[in-house]
């Protein structure tokens, strides 16, 4: 049975319960056939609109003389198995067709339709979900049912698994349909199973109703809930009081000095603000709250940790760094980031692709999509860049402090680094994400809901990596695990770099080799091609996620920051071998993005040359990636330099780490709130990615201000009074 064929069968008896067409209405082809002919004959538009006209089709379609006559249908409602609410509904719905009725009409109306395009593969139907849920029609049964009806609009997205002759395959399809809301999601499915059967009666083939449900958000009072809103609301008052008192006391020349505490003597009296305040801030009112607060450093340390006004100034500063500072990170930082919103543009919306098939092969045989399909490299870059820094500012403190350290303060500082923010971003998510947007598509939780509700203690701890993708809360965050279960480890490298390089060596070495060697094994294990696999589940779970088949660029960026501390930053070379040092590290990095083009474009690789591109690959770009940020801060960057450390970069480079947290967020609230498939083209991808970043920096400012920038100030309180 042709795909069209089942489609309008099932379209046809799932609504109307139809009758066969009566000989005097044009059938859909019929009118298609001879307003062609009319048009090669060149007849007038217009007449062809008269004869034919639009309205009076559809008037006689829904007539009881057309389509809507059960009578003649010989299917009977009742063997569906429906409730008795549904089975009212479904028979006031085809009454009120019956009656031309609009409320009715607009319900046939918020139906799924045949699509173009459906060999191109779009499988998803939606039908009008904002028309549907918006019928809302009171209206008096005197005679049936001797009662007044309220008729509202429910919608129900159905997954269908229909077989379909022509391409001899199971077309699993999404279809929307829109029901009184007497109905529910049983009934539906049951609906669903009765008139799939009718219609595969005389087949072999099988078809199922996989899930039936129904989009719509109800507000809960969850334990995330409450926490989540306790916490936002203390947390929204210190940033109100905060920027308040930094704008209207903190920031006035007249006390600064107070706050400061460069003025302690009792003697002096407060300023006067205003009018207003002065009697607030007179001799005879020396215990009033305003004066206690002036006089309070460390409650006003406190709220300016929480104040946008310096917060905000601080970020979003385009000051370039210093000459003592690594030079060329905040580019490669920023740029590394857009690569990754780059690459989940087409993750987080490929399944929404309306033409998908034939747009899919035609991506990827080109060899500019390369950037693309090869964005997993863009967090090694990520990887590079921490471990380099760890290493050039802990060698720094070593020599500082004549190889001692404070280990403990050391991871500390990482885990308040990043653990606050990651986990409140974690929990606003669980706990909002259902309210943030509606749709056919949109779910009644937050995606990973039932994962994060149980295992976000994983996040906490950093181990979420060791576990399936299936188990995994905020599975972006896998990237993060992978960092601070390097940091921990990097003791172990750097310490050894510092006393013994010859023992620092080895085991560094020692771990890029070990993870070329898991690579290539589970490469050959997965059957691999180039940076793919069938079994994307296997290849995340045992690959991508696993530290020990990430860990080279890390290792790297150590020995990069011990080069840098060692030298100085001062290395002189010939002007040929710096030359030859650029021609290698590009050609690195291009051999590693491009060198999958071949494969891509049909040419099948040997099992054992995708082995060694998979085992080799993410050592290779890091070495790269490293010789260019060598280079820049040894004096061999030139113009490119120029470019990287710009201080354009320095806004965008402070809030890269909440653009990484939130920009999933966003992409699955865009993909999930949309009413039909995209269509997509170059123009909409560069479109939607460029509305991504700038969504994705606009939001992480803000979740800086709320969470990252107060920690950031906090620590540095507590480390100062600790000092002290």
């Amino acid at each position: 049975m042709a795909l069209t064929q089942t489609v309008l069968g099932l379209v046809v008896l799932a609504v109307c319960h139809c009758s066969k067409h009566s000989q005097d209405i044009p059938g859909y082809h019929d009118l298609l056939k001879q307003g062609f002919s009319k048009l090669v004959t060149r007849e007038s538009d217009q007449y062809i609109l008269d004869r034919y006209d639009v309205r009076t089709l559809i008037q006689r379609m829904v007539s009881a003389e057309g389509l809507l006559s059960r009578k003649e249908t010989g299917l009977d409602l009742s063997a569906a198995n429906i409730s008795e609410p549904c089975s009212v509904g479904v028979k006031l719905l085809e009454d009120g067709l019956q009656q031309r009725s609009l409320w009715a009409i607009k319900m046939l109306d918020s139906f799924f339709k045949i699509p173009s395009g459906v060999l191109d593969g779009d499988i998803i139907w939606p039908g009008q979900y904002d028309e549907c849920i918006n019928i809302n029609q009171a209206f008096n049964d005197r005679l049936t049912y001797n009662m007044t009806f309220l008729i509202h609009g429910k919608y129900f997205l159905a997954a269908l698994l229909i077989p379909v002759d022509l391409i001899k395959t199971n077309l699993s399809m999404r279809v929307g349909l829109c029901l009184p809301d007497v109905c529910d999601e049983t009934d539906v499915r049951e609906l669903l199973e009765y008139y799939l059967g009718i219609l595969f009666t005389n087949s072999s083939s099988k078809y199922e109703v996989n899930s039936v449900s129904h989009p719509e958000t109800k507000f809960e009072r969850t334990p995330e809930f409450i926490i989540a809103s306790v916490i936002c609301s203390i947390v929204g008052f210190l940033l109100l009081v905060g920027t308040l008192y930094d704008m209207f006391i903190y920031q006035r020349p007249e006390n600064s000095d107070i706050v400061s505490g460069r003025f302690n003597k009792p003697e002096i009296e407060p300023p006067i603000l205003n009018s207003d305040t002065a009697h607030l801030l007179s001799t005879s009112s020396q215990g009033t709250l305003i004066h206690r607060v002036l006089h309070n450093r460390k409650l006003g340390k406190f709220l300016l940790t929480f104040s946008i006004s310096t917060n905000g100034s601080k970020v979003l500063s385009t000051e370039p760094p210093p000459p003592t500072a690594v030079q060329a990170v905040n580019g490669v930082r920023v740029l590394s980031m857009s690569w990754v919103i780059l690459g989940h543009t087409y993750i987080f919306l490929i399944s929404n692709f309306k033409n998908l098939i034939p747009v899919a092969p035609e991506l990827i045989h080109r060899w500019t999509f390369q950037i693309v399909l090869n964005a997993i490299f863009s967090v090694d870059s990520f990887f590079l860049l921490s471990g380099l820094l760890v290493s050039y500012l802990t060698l720094h403190e070593l020599e500082k402090r004549n190889g001692k350290i404070n280990w403990l303060l050391f991871y500390f500082h990482r885990f308040w680094r990043l653990t606050p923010t990651l986990m409140l971003v974690l929990l606003v998510y669980t706990a909002y994400f259902q309210y943030w947007g509606s749709g056919p598509l949109w779910p009644p939780r937050s995606p990973d809901y039932d994962q994060c509700s149980q295992y976000w203690w994983r996040n906490l701890l950093y181990i979420q990596n060791f576990f399936p993708l299936s188990e995994e809360c905020v599975a972006w965050g896998w990237y993060l695990a992978n960092d601070m279960q390097f940091y921990v480890i990097s003791p172990l490298l750097i310490y050894p770099l510092y006393r013994k390089p010859l023992i620092g060596y080895i085991l560094c070495f020692a771990l890029i080799l070990m993870q070329a060697i898991y690579r290539g094994i589970i490469s050959v294990n997965l059957k691999m091609t180039m940076n793919s696999s069938t079994n994307q589940e296997k290849f995340f779970d045992e690959l991508y996620q696993r530290p020990y088949a990430r860990i080279a660029p890390y290792v790297v960026g150590v020995v990069t920051g011990f080069f840098m501390w060692k030298s100085r930053r001062q290395v002189r070379l010939p002007r040929c071998v710096a030359l030859l040092g650029w021609v290698i590290a590009l050609g690195c990095v291009s051999a590693v993005i491009f060198g999958t083009t071949h494969e891509n474009r049909g040419h099948k690789n040997s099992l054992s040359v995708d082995a060694l591109y998979n085992s080799l690959s993410v050592l290779t770009w890091s070495l790269g990636v490293a010789w260019i940020i060598f280079a820049c801060n040894t004096g061999y960057g030139g113009f490119i330099n120029t470019f990287l450390s710009a201080g354009i970069w320095s806004p965008l480079s402070r809030l890269t780490y909440c653009a990484y947290l939130v920009h999933p967020v966003i992409m699955f609230m865009y993909s999930l709130c949309q009413r039909y498939t995209l269509y997509a083209t170059d123009i909409n991808m560069i479109f939607l990615f460029l509305g991504f970043w700038m969504c994705t920096y606009g939001v992480a400012f803000f979740v800086s201000m709320a969470f990252e920038a107060p920690m950031i100030g906090l620590e540095r309180l507590l480390l100062k009074k600790q000092s002290s």
